[in-house]
């Protein structure tokens, strides 16, 4: 039976460093819940914690209403899918994946059907007699998921999986890990470095950067609306201009400009600096005809099917990316050419000068 993960202020040291530092999370029954970063910034060490492999300094884990600081990893009833695969070379598939299931002495006849059960979700029952050695990265990833949910685990943790994988590969594993858990319910939390495949498996997201929790939500919330600049910087792609406040009014409208004639307004929450930090993902950029917005020149241009991406060097030096997409294309634009870019206001957003707070107040 699947339960949540309640993970409260924990914090795990190695000496003075604070590998997760007062880490707090609430991870609901049956979600798939990712854990993203760079490498370092602790998400791996917090998965460890929460499967019973690492000690906790401070704080509490719970699974349901059970508080785990103290069980030991073998009666947690997780389930876990590493990074390399961990199958045994010697045995057949079908004995991989019954090998949790004997340990726990379950009937003969009820491993059978429980690993012919699982071998048929993901898609490799026909393999059930062949050894790892004969078989593809992704069918041997197949077996240790399947391995890990033959037991009926409450929890399932997978650290990295498909990082040893080619590109069409893990995307078919990511969309077989989705159905999978899916079907079957499971609390399912899921380390990655991979920003597109957290985007693409997550019901949401935690960011984590030097152990701290940097911002938790949907998807689509953390893409759209990040917290600081270190998220919007590490969820897919952002051009940080530095922003310049011109005038406020009464209702806490502020006028800035990013350069040249291109002044965008949003509504930001009391700032008394000047300056700010603008985040502008590339399809957030429009070229204007009229010469008006931000002066800059083309660098490069790249076809990658329904869209151009180009980089362009502004007067300041800085280098852009914009994406102009075919749907809406009206010319193209070679090396050399001087543009003009304008900014889609509404769905920027705003940081104060470190970079540290979102200031917009509503969208």
């Amino acid at each position: 039976m699947s339960q949540n993960v309640i993970i409260n202020d924990v914090v795990k040291k190695y000496g003075d460093f604070h590998a997760v530092d007062h880490a707090s999370l609430k991870i609901e029954e049956g979600e798939l819940f990712t854990l993203l970063g760079p490498s370092g910034c602790g998400k791996t060490t917090l998965l460890r914690m929460i499967a019973g492999f690492n000690s906790i300094e401070e704080g509490t884990i719970r699974f349901g209403e059970k508080v785990v600081n103290n069980i030991e990893a073998h009666r947690r009833n997780i389930g876990m899918v590493f990074q390399n695969y961990a199958i045994f070379p010697h045995m057949t598939v079908f004995e991989n994946v019954a090998y949790g299931l004997k340990a726990r002495k379950v009937e003969k006849r009820e491993i059978e059907k429980r690993v012919n059960e699982a071998l048929e979700m993901v898609q490799i029952l026909n393999l059930k007699d062949r050894h790892p050695a004969n078989m593809s990265g992704g069918q041997q990833q197949r077996v240790a998921l399947a391995r890990a949910i033959v037991i009926h685990p409450d929890i399932l943790l997978m650290d990295e999986p498909l990082s040893n994988l080619d590109a069409k590969l893990r995307i078919q594993m990511r969309t077989t890990i989705k159905k999978v858990q899916k079907k079957l319910g499971i609390t399912t939390i899921y380390v990655t470095h991979d920003q597109e495949e957290a985007l693409a498996i997550s019901d949401r997201i935690a960011v984590m950067k030097d152990g701290k929790i940097q911002q938790v939500g949907k998807p689509q919330e953390i893409y759209s609306r990040p917290a600081n600049e270190f998220v919007a910087n590490f969820i897919g792609t952002s051009n940080i201009l530095n922003g310049t406040i011109v005038s406020k009014d009464r209702n806490h409208n502020y006028k800035i400009n990013l350069g040249g004639s291109e002044v965008i307004t949003a509504k930001l929450t009391d700032l008394s600096e000047k300056e700010v930090k603008v985040s502008v993902r590339p399809e957030e950029f429009v070229f204007s005809l009229e010469k008006e917005g931000i002066l800059g020149k083309v660098v490069m241009s790249t076809f990658l099917g329904d869209f151009i991406n180009y980089e362009v060097e502004l007067e300041d030096g800085k280098v852009v990316e914009v994406n102009q997409y075919s749907k809406d294309m009206l010319k193209e634009y070679e090396a050399g050419v001087e543009v003009y870019l304008k900014v889609l206001e509404k769905r920027v957003n705003i940081f104060d000068g470190s970079g540290k707070e979102a200031l917009l107040c509503e969208k």
